[in-house]
C-alpha cells in the first residue's frame, strides 16, 4: 500500500517536474501559446497531486476517527476511488474487521461473566473509587448484581453515596475495611435478621482503581449446619437408647420366663438358682437404667444452658483462681503451668461462673491429652482489644486430627473411653450466649489452643 502510494506519488512529482522544465523551455524560446499550454498544464498537475494527497488523507482520517469512536460500521469501496486506492481501502476494511470482531467477542465474553455473576447468590457490589470518606462522594457504582439488592433489600443505585444513605451501616463497614478485608455483619433489614460474610477488595483496571464488595447471608448455611448437629444428636440418642433397652428387653424377657409357667401363670415356687438369675438381670436393668438416666441427664445440661449473670470481672484475679482450683492436678500430672500475661486493671463483662466452668473444662482436655508427652505444659493467653478480648489455652499435647476437628463440638461426640462427649458442645453453647465464639487452632502431634473470644465485653 505504502509503496504503490510512493510510486504513484513520485511520478507526479516527476511530471510536474517535466513540466515546469518545458515551461521554462518555451519562455527562453518565446512560444506564447506554448506558454500557455504548458502553464495550464502545470495547473492541473499541481491540483491533481494535491487532490490525491488530500484524498490519502481524508481516507486516513477517517479511518483512524472511525477507529477513535469505534464506529466499525464503516466501509471504504475499493473500486470507489480507482485502483490507485483499492489496495490501500481493502487493508482498512480488513483492520475495521478485526477490530469489530474483537470488540464483539469482548462484549460477549462481558455478557456472559455478567449473566454468571447475575445468577450467583452472593452479592456483588463494584464502586469506582474516589473518596469514600466523602459523604456526596460522586463514587459510580460500576455494577450491582441481583443477589446484592436481594440482600440488601435495595434497588440497584447508581452512586454509592445514594447507597450509603439508605444503609449507613454498610458505609461504616466499608470505610472501616477501605483497605480490604473479610467481616461478619450482623443487619436487620424488614425485620429480618441476616448475618453477612462481607469482603472488601481492591482491584486496579486501566490506571483506575475500583472496590470490590462481596458478601453474603451465612444464616441459611448456619441454620444447614444446625439441622446436621440436630441429625447428629438424634443418631447419637437412637443409638444410646437401643444400646440400653436391647439388654434391657433381652433381660426383661429372662426374668418374664423365670416367673412364669408354661400357660403363663406366676409361678408360687422359684428355686434358688431361677432368684439368682432373677437378682442379676434386675441388677443389669438397674445399672442399664442407671447410665441411661445420666445420659440424659447429661444431654440436659447440654440443651438448658443456665441464663446469663453478666458481672465486671478482673480478669487477672479471674485467671490467678483458675490456676489454683487446677492446681492439685497440674501438680499431680507433674505438668508446667505458664501464666498469661494479664494488665492489673483489665475487666471482663462476662457470667464468671459459666466461663470458669468452661476453662476448667478446656485445661481439663488438655491434662488428657499431656498423658505420656515429654515436658508437658499449658499456657494461659490474654489478649485486649478494642473491640474484643481472647483468652486461650494451649499445650503441646497430642494435638486434634484433621479428620475430627470438625466433629469435637458435636454432642456427645468423644474419643475418650471415659468421656462423656458433651464438655466441648457445653463450652461452644456458653459462648454462644455470650454472643461469642470458641475457635480451637491445632496441628497433631505438636499443640493444641482453644480461644475464648469474647466481643465488646472488655474494658
Amino acid at each position: 500500500m505504502i509503496k504503490r502510494f510512493s510510486i504513484q506519488l513520485i511520478i507526479r512529482v516527476l511530471l510536474l517536474l517535466a513540466s515546469s522544465l518545458a515551461l521554462t523551455w518555451v519562455i527562453q524560446q518565446a512560444y506564447w501559446f506554448s506558454v500557455a499550454a504548458v502553464l495550464s498544464l502545470i495547473v492541473l498537475q499541481v491540483y491533481t497531486l494535491n487532490r490525491y494527497v488530500n484524498e490519502t488523507n481524508y481516507a486516513l482520517a477517517k479511518f483512524l476517527e472511525a477507529l477513535k469512536g469505534e464506529d466499525y460500521s464503516i466501509y471504504f469501496s475499493p473500486s470507489a476511488k480507482g485502483s490507485s486506492f483499492a489496495e490501500l481501502y481493502r487493508d482498512f476494511n480488513a483492520i475495521i474487521g478485526i477490530y469489530k470482531k474483537n470488540k464483539t467477542e469482548k462484549e460477549a465474553q462481558h455478557k456472559h461473566f455478567q449473566q454468571i455473576l447475575e445468577q450467583i447468590q452472593l452479592g456483588v457490589i463494584s464502586i469506582q473509587l474516589e473518596d469514600l470518606e466523602e459523604a456526596q462522594s460522586p463514587n459510580e457504582i460500576l455494577f450491582f448484581n441481583r443477589a446484592a439488592g436481594e440482600i440488601l433489600g435495595q434497588p440497584r443505585h447508581k452512586y454509592w453515596h445514594r447507597l450509603e444513605r439508605q444503609l449507613p451501616w454498610l458505609g461504616q463497614e466499608i470505610r472501616s475495611l477501605s483497605s480490604g478485608g473479610r467481616r461478619l455483619v450482623d443487619m436487620n433489614v424488614g425485620g429480618d435478621r441476616k448475618q453477612l460474610s462481607l469482603n472488601v477488595i481492591h482491584a486496579k483496571f486501566l490506571g483506575q482503581t475500583n472496590l470490590i464488595i462481596s458478601f453474603q447471608d451465612i444464616n441459611m448455611e448456619i441454620e444447614q449446619k444446625e439441622v446436621e448437629a440436630w441429625h447428629n444428636i438424634i443418631r447419637v440418642l437412637a443409638h444410646e437408647m437401643l444400646n440400653s433397652f436391647t439388654p434391657v428387653r433381652s433381660l426383661a424377657s429372662t426374668i418374664k420366663l423365670l416367673t412364669e409357667d408354661e400357660q403363663g401363670a406366676l409361678q408360687t415356687e422359684i428355686d434358688h438358682e431361677s432368684l439368682n438369675d432373677i437378682n442379676l438381670a434386675a441388677s443389669t436393668i438397674h445399672k442399664r437404667s442407671a447410665g441411661l438416666m445420666e445420659f440424659v441427664n447429661d444431654y440436659r445440661a447440654i440443651s438448658q444452658v443456665p441464663i446469663l449473670r453478666i458481672q465486671s470481672v478482673n480478669a487477672r484475679d479471674f485467671l490467678e483462681n483458675i490456676y489454683r482450683l487446677m492446681k492439685p492436678d497440674l501438680d499431680r500430672h507433674q505438668i508446667e503451668w505458664i501464666p498469661a500475661q494479664v494488665p492489673p486493671r483489665s475487666l471482663l463483662h462476662i457470667d464468671g461462673k459459666l466461663i470458669e466452668q468452661v476453662l476448667i473444662n478446656l485445661i481439663g482436655n488438655s491434662i488428657h491429652a499431656l498423658e505420656g508427652i515429654d515436658k508437658p505444659y499449658i499456657k494461659l493467653h490474654f489478649e485486649l482489644k478494642p473491640d474484643q478480648a481472647v483468652i486461650s489455652v494451649e499445650d503441646n499435647g497430642k494435638g486434634v486430627p484433621k479428620e475430627i476437628m470438625r466433629q469435637i463440638f458435636i454432642p456427645f461426640f468423644t474419643t475418650r473411653k471415659d468421656g462423656s462427649g458433651i464438655g466441648l458442645s457445653l463450652s461452644k453453647s456458653i459462648m454462644r450466649q455470650h454472643k461469642g465464639q470458641l475457635i480451637v487452632h491445632s496441628e497433631e502431634g505438636k499443640f493444641t489452643m482453644m480461644s475464648l473470644v469474647f466481643p465488646e465485653v472488655a474494658q
